[in-house]
């Protein structure tokens, strides 16, 4: 774990709770089924002739163990999945490996909470680094929608970011 990192992007990005906001395997299984673990009833499955933990059983998802229990339970309980993940400092690359291709459905302070975690595990692991493409990807394509919720100086580290990993033309950051 490289400390600095971590202790600049918490000045940064100050943690703050995901609360209300959905979070990445929420948006995964959004993603398939069009709705959310707290939003499966009994008419959708009676549609798809399933019962709630064939949702994800026998759509084959090819989720770690862990969020696969994860999702079972929020599936058969009909709730939000409980995932141990209270602030970015708690995501972990797996977590971000496996779901990071679906943060184009999370909202605005969702994402904000996600892609301070997405930068650290990308500036401190020699492992795989494309879950960071999708970010970057939403950036792109969501700036405008997503911008408010950052402020000055987290907008500046972005552009910074973006500059030095992903050169070249960027239409949303401004030519300084």
């Amino acid at each position: 774990m490289d400390i600095n990192t971590k202790e600049t992007l918490e000045k940064i990005f100050p943690p703050f709770s995901l609360g209300e906001n959905r979070s990445l395997l929420e948006c995964d299984f959004y993603d398939t089924h069009y709705r959310y673990f707290d939003q499966i009833d009994d008419d959708y499955l009676s549609a798809v002739e399933m019962t709630a933990e064939d949702l994800l059983l026998k759509w084959g998802f090819d989720w770690p163990e862990f969020y696969l229990q994860v999702g079972l339970e929020a599936a058969r309980s009909r709730t939000r999945p409980l995932e141990g993940i209270t602030t970015w400092k708690d995501i972990s690359y797996q977590y971000l490996y496996y779901f990071g291709y679906n943060c184009s459905f999370l909202s605005s302070e969702g994402y904000k909470l996600f892609f301070p975690a997405a930068v650290y595990h990308f500036l401190t692991t020699d492992q795989n680094k494309a879950y960071i493409d999708w970010f970057i990807f939403r950036l792109n394509s969501q700036w405008e929608k997503d911008n408010h919720v950052f402020n000055d100086i987290q907008k500046e580290f972005i552009f910074e970011f973006v500059k030095e990993h992903y050169k070249g033309y960027v239409s949303w950051i401004p030519n300084n």
